[in-house]
């Protein structure tokens, strides 16, 4: 098993000892604090995603947030993501589940360079603001081609819980390079970009 996927284990199972209600509590604290980025609270248009299993709430941002705001969820497309704006953020009626277990909203969509700011979901981090996925590669396939531009690309965010912080780690020459994490405790950012 490589490193990678042994912090990957390891940072999933630090979030499954995390109870419902210290999920919710510490998703509402890490919104809170993912608001007040003013790249954040700047957005006018926002990709969060439909939380699974013990991941960290996106959608709590949105009671955070004006309501100009717009928000877009993330739908495969071939090997990447595009993304659909929807109307109610809480509300996946007329959505469907993809073989991947993932909720995907209904409608037209809009690649990512559309979006002002990308919230993604993430297994593990390090202190360097290192993201580890979960392995399917969607989001850095997603963003390879926009990562390293200067212009008209969204702040890309992590968003997880202090206990899926792992040790220091070398990304993989694929991985795309957050701008920060966020979580109920603070927010990491990269040393050098």
């Amino acid at each position: 098993m490589s490193a990678i996927a042994t912090l990957r284990r390891q940072a999933l199972g630090a979030r499954r000892t995390l109870s419902p209600e210290e999920t919710n509590l510490a998703g509402q604290q890490a919104a809170r604090r993912l608001a007040r980025l003013p790249r954040v609270a700047r957005a006018r248009r926002i990709g969060l995603y439909w939380p699974l299993a013990s991941e960290a709430d996106p959608r709590w941002l949105t009671h955070r947030l004006t309501d100009d705001v717009a928000y877009f969820f993330p739908r495969v497309a071939a090997d990447t993501l595009v993304f659909v704006p929807v109307t109610d953020p809480l509300d996946r009626r007329g959505w469907q589940q993809s073989a991947l277990g993932v909720f995907e909203p209904p409608g037209r969509s809009r690649p990512v360079e559309a979006l002002d700011v990308l919230v993604m979901p993430l297994a593990g981090f390090d202190v360097d603001a290192n993201r580890i996925g979960l392995g399917g590669g969607f989001y850095d396939k997603t963003l390879a081609a926009i990562a390293g531009r200067s212009y008209r690309r969204p702040h890309f965010y992590g968003l997880a819980f202090e206990a899926q912080r792992v040790a220091r780690f070398t990304p993989q020459p694929w991985d795309i390079a957050l701008d920060a994490v966020i979580t109920e405790r603070t927010v990491y950012r990269p040393v050098t970009r």
